[in-house]
């Protein structure tokens, strides 16, 4: 989470006053503390991001449609029936009819395969989407949390200014400092409160922008977040190339390209016609009586023009299109995980160096122009230079690591990971 560095604090008016035993020091990364409504957690905002009924129906239609193509081509073509009656002079002819079309091709079980490929790439593209909005819900949140942690840092360096300024109005009284001191130390301030109030002003934004996506509202118990801007170590490369095969992105090429080539290979059988058998009963009457007998017949398309071969050539166009596309897209995937890979795990590392490294230093040139100014061995202007310097690390400190988390967030979402 966050960690408190206290920093030491010169004494600033002759009385003893001094703010190095008062426990008042800066915030590398602010713990805030909030009132009694709980924070909203990463983990939080994804099962309520991705559990919205919405988006869940959004998902859920897009695969039905494709079950409805597959229980269409599963179902038989209907029968016909046929009833006939005709007159000629005193004789009566009735005929009954009931015709049935068979597929002798194939075509039929072949468009069946083709439907239930695009099933799974309907699935799989539902996949797809849910990782897609996870990685917006995660940006987003790791947004608010960083103008969140800044505007509480700025908060601090606040207090800081306004516990500094209220010493040395001492000291001034005193006859210890001029007012150009005094005064410079609270314009410093007044440029820090107007970085403040930006900061809020943009927290605010991110905040009601992270509530919208997640179709929450202020009401419902959370007013900030909770989590560590920071990333972790991320997977073994190894691991990430191994998760590309998974991915649903990819699956669904795969199945695209299996329904082109299903209904490719469905076309090309044109040539071969559909047979209708028909079963049949016919009764006469007459002055004389009457008669009746069952009757057969079989008809066959004649595909004399009409072979199909429009359709066929435009399935086997889109079966190569979808084959290249995979393939392209597997090369770019594979060289962007790696890249991103290395490029998450550098930014990870330069983040914590600068906290470890650059930040310390930061705070020990703070320690000795504080020491110094207070031996009047450096004017005002030094000083504020100091202090300058340490704020401008903190806030180079939270952009490091947000930078590195959306990195993360990057990689996470091209290998389909860290979903709930």
């Amino acid at each position: 989470m966050f960690s408190l560095h206290l920093h030491r604090w010169v004494q600033l008016c002759p009385s003893g006053l001094s703010l190095a035993g008062k426990g008042l020091g800066i915030l590398l990364l602010a713990i805030p503390i909030y009132g009694s409504a709980a924070p909203l957690t990463e983990r939080q905002s994804l099962e309520f991001g991705l559990n919205l009924m919405d988006f869940q129906q959004l998902l859920a239609s897009q695969v039905e449609t494709a079950r409805g193509e597959l229980t269409r081509t599963e179902t038989w073509i209907n029968p016909e029936f046929e009833l006939s009656r005709e007159e000629v002079g005193d004789e009566t002819e009735t005929g009954v009819w009931l015709r049935q079309r068979l597929d002798l091709s194939g075509r039929r079980a072949l468009q069946r395969d083709a439907a239930q490929a695009n099933l799974s790439a309907m699935e799989a593209g539902a996949k797809s989407s849910r990782i897609e909005r996870a990685a917006n819900i995660r940006q987003q949140f790791f947004q608010t949390l960083y103008h969140q942690q800044q505007q509480d840092l700025l908060g601090h360096w606040v207090e800081k200014f306004k516990a500094v300024e209220a010493a040395m109005f001492k000291r001034e009284a005193s006859g210890d400092v001029s007012g150009y001191d005094r005064r410079r130390i609270s314009r410093e301030k007044v440029a820090i409160l107007a970085q403040q109030r930006e900061s809020n002003a943009n927290y605010q934004a991110a905040w009601v922008q992270l509530l919208g996506i997640l179709e929450l509202d202020e009401t419902q118990g959370f007013e900030a977040v909770q989590g560590e801007l920071i990333p972790g170590v991320p997977p073994p490369l190894a691991e990430v190339l191994e998760a590309l095969k998974d991915l649903p992105a990819l699956a669904q090429l795969r199945h695209r390209s299996e329904t082109k080539r299903l209904a490719s290979r469905a076309f090309d059988l044109g040539h071969i016609p559909d047979l209708t058998i028909g079963l049949g009963q016919k009764r006469l009457e007459g002055p004389e009586g009457s008669d009746s007998g069952l009757m057969l017949s079989a008809a066959l398309s004649l595909p004399l023009f009409d072979r199909q071969q429009g359709d066929y050539q435009h399935a086997t166009a889109e079966h190569r299109q979808v084959e290249s596309e995979y393939r392209l897209t597997l090369s770019r995937m594979q060289a962007e995980a790696h890249s991103l890979w290395k490029l998450t795990a550098q930014l990870a590392d330069n983040a914590r160096l600068f906290r470890q490294q650059s930040l310390a230093a930061s705070y020990e040139l703070l320690d000795i122009a504080e020491t110094a100014y207070h031996n009047n061995e450096l004017g005002v202007l030094e000083l504020i230079d100091a202090y300058r310097n340490a704020l401008e690390s903190e806030v180079s400190a939270l952009q490091l690591s947000l930078e590195a988390r959306m990195k993360q967030i990057e990689l996470d979402k091209l290998i389909g990971r860290n979903l709930p």
